[in-house]
């Protein structure tokens, strides 16, 4: 039994199919499913059952969601014990670090995410360089940096990436926008996809990740490109601007309404640690241990329906 199975389990459980889940741990629906598939093998029952073109849970599975939630917390607590224990011998070092920065409406992330390392490892000389998405990955494959923090896996021979946490985007539109009614609750993909939509910046990742389920949902989006200033006049003239979760929204659109996307189409960006297995560190995974602390605060705030700000 792996620690993988028992949390495409739980998020399968939770996102109500192989396929949702699948866009909440940004892991293909089919390993998700041998994943599962495996898991029963071995318990020797079934989790989940077949139900039209999807499956649902079990009564059994459905039992047992809540003890494998409690494992999968009790497991990431001994980690964090190990990580902890490895951290407490840690010797003065450098460490040059690389953090993904995006405008508003793609995603934030900003050096306040290790205020708390810092204050706990005074000894460690942690150097944080924020940049673009892609010139971050480019940092690490030319070994400029000993880790970055980027949006979306890597799969490159010489780094590999661990995912941290996922964020889910909202979209962002004018108060005099026929949305902002509260008439309007979850707005879908096709709804939105009448008005013009701001290009996300990143077209990396998060331009991908967007466009990918605008056609997985058979919607044709308008997409057009957005210079950063020109944002709040985009939104008065009925623009739509996808925006991640964070209180930065507010400063820089005062004026928007925040919207969310219907749960069966919605789109999250998965935030990954990224090194060079053959150069990983005690250091390196005290960092990616610390980061992945914050990300399961950030999911547990999520289940509960509250918002999300990186810094806090």
């Amino acid at each position: 039994m792996y620690l993988n199975q028992l949390e495409y389990f739980a998020a399968t459980i939770e996102a109500g199919s192989f396929l949702a889940a699948s866009k909440k741990v940004y892991v293909t629906a089919p390993a998700i499913e041998r994943a599962v598939h495996l898991l029963e093998n071995e318990l020797g029952v079934e989790l989940f059952e077949p139900a039209g073109r999807s499956y649902r849970p079990t009564l059994l599975g459905k039992k047992l969601y809540e003890p494998v939630v409690e494992a999968i917390a009790y497991i990431n607590r001994i980690y964090d014990i190990a990580h902890e224990h490895s951290a407490d011998s840690l010797e003065d070092a450098e460490f040059n670090l690389v953090m993904a920065s995006f405008p508003f409406r793609c995603g934030w992330l900003a050096p306040a995410l290790f205020d708390q390392f810092t204050q706990e490892h005074p000894n460690i000389d942690l150097k944080i360089l924020s940049s673009s998405n892609g010139a971050c990955l480019e940092a690490m494959r030319s070994g400029m940096f000993d880790a970055a923090v980027v949006i979306g896996p890597i799969y490159e021979g010489d780094l590999r990436s661990r995912r941290l946490f996922s964020f889910p985007l909202r979209v962002a539109i004018s108060k005099s926008h026929n949305f902002a009614s509260k008439a309007y609750g979850h707005l879908s993909l096709r709804t939105i996809a009448q008005y013009p939509i701001a290009r996300p910046i990143d077209i990396g990742t998060c331009y991908k990740v967007v466009a990918r389920a605008f056609d997985e949902a058979q919607v044709l989006p308008n997409f057009v490109d957005v210079r950063a200033g020109d944002e709040p006049r985009f939104l008065q003239d009925g623009g739509i601007i996808f925006v991640a979760d964070h209180s930065s929204i507010r400063q820089i659109a005062p004026d928007s309404v925040i919207k969310d996307i219907a749960p069966r189409e919605r789109i999250v960006l998965p935030v990954c640690y990224v090194e060079r297995p053959n150069e990983t560190s005690a250091l390196s995974e005290r960092l990616a241990a610390y980061l992945a602390t914050f990300g399961e605060r950030m999911r547990k705030l999520q289940s509960r329906g509250l918002g999300i700000d990186p810094i806090k």
